[in-house]
């Protein structure tokens, strides 16, 4: 009697550990969930895309703002849905995560129907508990606006410097004769204003009279022909 009760105190404690164990394991499974939920959410929300490729390329997993960008590839090789091809991309990226764990970036563009987009792309590599790289996550972050502001700016520098140039060939004192209001260039030859603004600006000179001019020659004309008159 004595052996068999002692069997079934064993029996107790070895459930008592079990159920101890699966609270534990239970509380472990709810906490990885909601840590996952949570990893999920944080990663939803961001504004960059986000995807994640295994070792073979195959895409694992997109949130919604990389969905949106390229659509939904879940499944299929990254190389062949994003850039239609049969093999892995030359200088890809995630080939240089998973061989040296680094982090790498790079840009690249692609034609839509609301014409070129650029895009900046920066791939990291994903490790197990072990530290072995089981995987590779791509960020993606739209620059369209910004590679256009630049291409603008880089349009406009010519032009900029160009009309610099040109201003620097007005800017100080300009030697103007006081009686027949020449001017003097570098060369030392006098022109007329219309001339050397002609050479030196892209103005296009128009003549007309002014107001008082327009004065002092009527009263010329009227005082000359009194005299006639006379």
């Amino acid at each position: 009697m004595e052996k068999l009760r002692g069997r079934v105190a064993e029996l107790e404690a070895i459930t008592k550990d079990l159920t101890r164990a699966d609270k534990v394991m239970r509380m472990a499974v709810v906490s990885a969930t909601e840590e996952q939920a949570r990893t999920e959410a944080i990663i939803a929300a961001l504004g960059d895309g986000v995807s994640i490729q295994d070792r073979n390329f195959r895409v694992l997993f997109q949130n919604e703002a990389h969905k949106n960008m390229v659509g939904e590839h879940t499944g299929e090789f990254c190389y062949r849905a994003y850039r239609g091809r049969d093999s892995v991309c030359d200088g890809c990226h995630l080939v240089l995560s998973f061989r040296d764990g680094k982090v790498y970036k790079k840009e690249q563009s692609r034609t839509t129907k609301e014409g070129t987009r650029y895009y900046e792309i920066a791939s990291s590599p994903l490790r197990d508990s072990q530290g072995n790289i089981v995987a590779g996550i791509e960020a993606v972050r739209e620059i369209t606006d910004r590679k256009l502001a630049e291409q603008d700016r880089e349009r406009l520098i010519p032009e900029l410097r160009e009309a610099l140039e040109k201003i620097k060939t007005l800017k100080g004192l300009l030697p103007i004769c006081a009686w027949c209001k020449k001017i003097r260039d570098d060369k030392g030859y006098w022109k007329k204003v219309e001339d050397y603004l002609g050479e030196h600006t892209d103005a296009l000179l128009t003549h007309g009279i002014c107001p008082e001019c327009y004065k002092k020659a009527k009263l010329g004309k009227s005082g000359g022909q009194r005299e006639d008159r006379e």
